[in-house]
C-alpha cells in the first residue's frame, strides 16, 4: 500500500507495538515507523489479560493520537479488524479514519459484533479484501479490494534443484503455517486417494503452541510427500510447482498465497468458501473450487487439475491500487 502512494504528495508514518520485521521495507518505501506499545486481542486470553489490556487502553490511544496532532497527520489507516486503537485516535483528533478489513471473524461472536458496530459508526471508508469479508460487515460504505503482493522474478528450476526434484516430475505444493484450520490433515488424507504419479510438496513453519499438530503431520506415513518448512525464496517454489492446493478448512480472507501461486503462472485448486471464489469463479484457466474438509473432492479435484500441464504465463493480474484514491478523497 504505502509503495503504491507517489512520495512527492503523501508522507507516511507506521505505528507499530514492537520492532518490525518489516522495518527496512517500510523505511525504504518511504514510510517512517513509530513504535506505540499495544497489547493484541486473542480468543486464549485470561480475564487478567483483558483488565491489562483495558486499563492500558485509553493511555495507548492517548499516545496515537498525540502522534497524531504532533505529525499533522490528514488521514488514520487501521491495518486490521482486530487493531482497535486507531478509529478512537482518529475520532479524539476528529481525523477521517479508513478501516482495512482483513479477517473472517470465526472465533468470538462477541468480538465481531463489536466489530461490526465500530466499522458501521468509526470509519469514514472500509475495505474488504474480499466479499466473503465485506458480508460479516454492515451493509454500506464497505469497498471490495483484492489486495496482490509483488513477487521477485524466479529462476524456474532452483526449487527442483535445491531438493533434488526431476524435471518431468507432477510438482503440487501446498504452503502455509501448519495450523489445524489449513487444511493438511485433509490434503494428506486425499494425497493417496488422488493417485497422481508425483510428488506432494508442503512449505510453511509451526505455529507457537500447535507443534504436536506438525510433529503429527509430519509422521503421517504418507508416501512422497516431503515438508520442506519455512522457505526465503516462496517466488522459486511457486515457479517449479505444477498445481498449487489451499485446502483451508475454514474460510480464508482472501488466501494471498493462492494469488502468489497464480501470478506466477501456477493454477490453484481451493477450497469453495471464503475469498477464493472471489478469484476463481468464472476464470477456470486460474484452476478450481472444491467442497470443504472432504478428502474424495480434493482427491478427484487433484487428479483432474494435475493431468493439466501449463505454460508459466501469470494467471493473475494486480488490480490497481486504489489507495491514493481513497486517502486523496478523506483528505
Amino acid at each position: 500500500m504505502i509503495s503504491s502512494l507517489p512520495t512527492s504528495e503523501f508522507e507516511c508514518h507506521v505505528v507499530v507495538p514492537d520492532q518490525p520485521p518489516l522495518r527496512a521495507q517500510l523505511e525504504a518505501a518511504g514510510a517512517r515507523v513509530h513504535i506505540v506499545p499495544m497489547r493484541r486481542i486473542t480468543g486464549s486470553a485470561t480475564p487478567v489479560y483483558w483488565l491489562a489490556y483495558a486499563l492500558a487502553w485509553p493511555v495507548t490511544v492517548w499516545r496515537i493520537a498525540a502522534l497524531i496532532r504532533t505529525l499533522r497527520i490528514d488521514v488514520v489507516h487501521s491495518n486490521s479488524l482486530h487493531s482497535w486503537y486507531g478509529w478512537a485516535a482518529a475520532a479524539l483528533t476528529r481525523k477521517p479514519h479508513v478501516w482495512s478489513a482483513r479477517e473472517i471473524v470465526v472465533q468470538s461472536g462477541a468480538a465481531l459484533t463489536l466489530e461490526r458496530f465500530l466499522v458501521k459508526h468509526f470509519a469514514a471508508t472500509t475495505v474488504a479484501i474480499s466479499t466473503a469479508v465485506a458480508n460479516q460487515l454492515e451493509p454500506g460504505s464497505v469497498r471490495i479490494y483484492s489486495e496482490a503482493p509483488t513477487l521477485p522474478s524466479a529462476q524456474k528450476g532452483s526449487f527442483r534443484t535445491k531438493h533434488g526434484i526431476s524435471d518431468d516430475t507432477i510438482l503440487v505444493g501446498a504452503a502455509g503455517r501448519l495450523d489445524t484450520w489449513k487444511g493438511f490433515d485433509v490434503l494428506l488424507d486425499a494425497w493417496p486417494l488422488a493417485a497422481i504419479d508425483g510428488e506432494l510438496v508442503i512449505a510453511g513453519g509451526e505455529v507457537e503452541g500447535k507443534e504436536r499438530y506438525a510433529d503429527a503431520l509430519r509422521s503421517r506415513p504418507t508416501t512422497r510427500v516431503r515438508f520442506v518448512g519455512e522457505l526465503d525464496d516462496m517466488s522459486s517454489f511457486y515457479a517449479d510447482i505444477d498445481l498449487f492446493v489451499m485446502p483451508s478448512t475454514l474460510p480464508e480472507p482472501l488466501g494471498l498465497v493462492m494469488i502468489e501461486a497464480l501470478m506466477s503462472g501456477t493454477p490453484v485448486l481451493a477450497t469453495d468458501h471464503g475469498g477464493p471464489p472471489d478469484i476463481l469463479t468464472g476464470h477456470p484457466e486460474r484452476g478450481e473450487l472444491v467442497k470443504p474438509n472432504d478428502a474424495d473432492a480434493l482427491a478427484e479435484g487433484l487428479r483432474k487439475l494435475a493431468r493439466r500441464r501449463y505454460e508459466k504465463a501469470p494467471l493473475y493480474e494486480a488490480p490497481p491500487s486504489i489507495w491514493a484514491a481513497v486517502f486523496r478523497e478523506l483528505a
